[in-house]
């Protein structure tokens, strides 16, 4: 269980996106659609992310499906839709990044790149992909894949580090445990909020945790994502879909419908998350219930 896990970790460093602080003891909560459909979804979905007190917006502008059949993004459109949903709240955007080639493409709009968990260990990929975020101040973050072992996640971020230490700057790297790709109790995957914790005590960059991908079903998000704040996670990334959407958008089968989260239930988890307390005290942060 972890119920009842006692964080002791060190410090972690903190920076900000686009205003948006990144490491504090307020956890950093980015929530979005897992892939844009359209203008009118990702505008609905900032205005409510905004009024539910998230932090930064997500929505996949290029999405790596495994069937090649499969919705792949909206791809540059999508893009500028992210960014007037941005302009308008005022809110960060991050979003996946899958090649080089899209680098400038990517950078040109996000506030944020995303390295998803299929290119943990590319690392051509993390290189220019950090070359371009420590050149342009911007942020990365780096899902952990399907079966990691602690020194390969490290590593992978110390691929991204390097790059914003070549330039003296602080790397504005976030970790995210998405869980393991092994399915236990009817999840999609499993979440290891104990890996998450490792991370954490292993690294002083941010780690944040992925209830949406880790649990795949959208009951059981609210508790894994407790678990993983209860396991000292910066923050967290969620998926999110409207009361009212179906498992398609305009004939398109929706990316991940089963695990989106609906914008009230959304909105109730945001409140009870706010009733949770964080210590002060370094280097002991454990989250309880007021």
């Amino acid at each position: 269980s972890t119920d009842k896990i006692v964080a002791e970790v060190g410090e972690t460093i903190t920076f900000s996106v686009n205003k948006t602080e990144i490491g504090t003891e307020k956890p950093i909560i980015i929530a979005g659609p897992c892939a844009v459909y359209s203008r009118q979804q990702i505008l609905e979905s900032a205005k409510n992310g905004k009024e539910a007190g998230i932090g930064m917006l997500r929505g996949g502008a290029y999405k790596p499906r495994t069937s090649p059949y499969s919705f792949q993004g909206l791809g540059l459109e999508a893009l500028e839709f992210l960014a007037e949903a941005s302009e308008i709240t005022g809110l960060p955007f991050v979003t996946e990044v899958m090649d080089q080639h899209k680098i400038e493409e990517v950078g040109n709009y996000a506030d944020v790149f995303q390295i998803g968990a299929r290119n943990m260990q590319n690392y051509a990929l993390l290189r220019e992909v950090g070359q371009y975020a420590a050149e342009h101040d911007q942020g990365v973050l780096l899902k952990t894949g399907f079966l990691p072992k602690l020194k390969e996640v490290l590593c992978a971020a110390e691929y991204v580090a390097l790059e914003y230490d070549r330039v003296g700057k602080l790397p504005k790297i976030i970790l995210c445990e998405r869980g393991i790709n092994s399915q236990s109790n009817g999840m999609r995957n499993t979440p290891q909020p104990k890996f998450l914790l490792e991370l954490r005590q292993a690294t002083y960059l941010p780690v944040i945790g992925d209830p949406s991908h880790s649990s795949g079903r959208r009951d059981l998000v609210s508790q894994t994502g407790i678990r993983y704040l209860e396991a000292a996670a910066n923050g967290l990334i969620i998926d999110t879909i409207s009361d009212t959407q179906g498992p398609q958008i305009n004939g398109i089968e929706v990316c991940d419908y089963d695990q989106g989260m609906r914008d009230s239930v959304f909105k109730g988890f945001m409140k009870e998350i706010e009733k949770l307390r964080v210590p002060q005290e370094w280097p002991y942060r454990n989250i309880r219930k007021e």
